[in-house]
């Protein structure tokens, strides 16, 4: 029997206001047509369909149109992630439930369910093979596990809490297991202590506080997870990856190949695991120099969503519009200009030769202009400025500046009610 593990599409994302659909669409046909190539047995999606847990209609649609595209090659499970609502699961399966006989089979799980409650789904195949997954769709840590724990025991630290519902399935699992005709499968949509992650995940949901240990998966012929964007196998016993997003989401993923997988397995067989690259959707590129040297990389830049960071001297008027004529194909989401006379160099250590010369707000100050720059002004003539300011106040004294001289000529005929 076939599976294709899919995951974290994150429908409805978006980058720097630019909406990826033109992206998703691309990559989701591009998906199809590798399930119309390899004719999977079960297509699973291991969480994140959308990137919001209130999707717009549109992304609502869009997912649909594809599970349906892909239920057409086999059934369809999609287990929540961290970013999907279950509560919206639940009323999409009501709506599937309503289309009896219409020739398509998608499952939506909201929640992890006991094997005793029917939590592990069964798909038969070809000379009596029996495919028996084991899926758990996210955990919250602030909710309680009705079927795998009681409100005695759902406080315990959550990689715990975790083990005891992999426990669970694995004694499920095991539950009249034949070598001979099943093929065990377990699917989460969880942060494995030790994967990679691109830093485009939201942070809370990848730190120690929701680990798991990729010593308590189950013993199963392939287990398949979500949640991490990087495509990775997981360093388990049984075979187990992460099929990673299938778009570049964010800059956190830039350097990524993205892809899907294609698993083969026979009862009592080890796992035949193929990893099918994705090349649809536009790609991420950072671009970084002069207004010269960036022209230079013009010809390698098409159709790519681009941030660019540009040097200069001074203060350069339309340099958006500037940039955007270097790469007419590319979609510019930011032009950042790194304008030198907006900076200081930083303070050398020559510059501070004492414990009074580093506490010298004078020097800290230029130092952070050295670190941030400036929004517009000139960064010198800023600092200087401060640097006078700071000297009067120690000073208890007035300090006037040339271009504040008309300014001061009205407050004090004001003053004198001469206007």
């Amino acid at each position: 029997m076939k599976l294709l593990h899919v995951s974290d599409w994150h429908l409805g994302a978006s980058l720097y206001n630019c909406s990826r659909a033109p992206d998703h669409e691309a990559v989701l046909q591009e998906m199809l047509d590798i399930a119309r190539e390899s004719r999977p047995d079960l297509i699973l999606h291991t969480g994140d369909l959308f990137d919001l847990a209130r999707p717009a209609y549109e992304d609502m649609r869009r997912a649909f149109w594809a599970l349906q595209e892909f239920s057409a090659f086999a059934p369809v499970v999609v287990l929540c992630g961290n970013h999907d609502s279950p509560v919206l699961f639940q009323v999409f399966n009501q709506i599937m439930a309503t289309r009896d006989g219409a020739g398509c089979e998608i499952r939506f799980l909201p929640r992890a369910c006991a094997p005793s409650r029917g939590g592990i789904l069964e798909f038969p195949g070809g000379e009596g093979e029996l495919l028996r997954l084991a899926p758990v769709p996210f955990i919250h840590a602030g909710r309680h596990l009705v079927d795998f724990e009681d409100p005695a025991t759902w406080t315990r630290v959550y990689a715990d809490r975790v083990h005891a519902v992999e426990a669970a399935f694995r004694r499920g699992l095991e539950d009249g297991y034949d070598p001979s005709r099943h093929i065990l499968l377990f699917a989460a949509h969880l942060f494995v202590s030790g994967a990679l992650f691109s830093r485009s995940e939201r942070p809370l949901h990848i730190s120690q506080t929701y680990a798991s240990s990729a010593e308590n998966v189950p013993p199963v012929t392939y287990a398949a997870f979500g949640h991490i964007h990087r495509p990775q196998l997981i360093p388990a016993s049984s075979p187990a990856r992460y099929a990673g997003s299938p778009l570049q989401l964010d800059f956190g993923e830039i350097e990524e190949e993205k892809s899907v997988v294609l698993v083969e397995a026979r009862p009592a067989h080890a796992a035949h695991v193929e990893i099918l690259p994705l090349s649809q959707g536009r790609r991420l590129r950072r671009l970084e120099g002069s207004l010269e040297e960036l022209g230079a990389q013009a010809g390698e830049v098409s159709h790519e969503l681009c941030v660019v960071t540009v040097d200069t001297e001074t203060a350069t008027p339309d340099l958006a519009a500037r940039v955007a004529a270097l790469f007419p194909d590319a979609v510019l989401l930011q032009t950042v200009e790194r304008c030198q006379e907006r900076r200081l160099d930083p303070l050398s250590e020559a510059d501070i030769t004492s414990a009074e010369a580093e506490e010298n707000l004078a020097d800290l100050f230029r130092a952070y202009l050295g670190e941030t720059g400036t929004s517009q002004a000139n960064a010198q003539e800023t600092a200087e400025k401060f640097a006078a300011l700071l000297g009067a106040a120690n000073a208890d004294s007035p300090v006037s500046f040339p271009e504040l001289a008309p300014f001061e000529e009205t407050a004090r005929a004001a003053a004198k009610g001469v206007i």
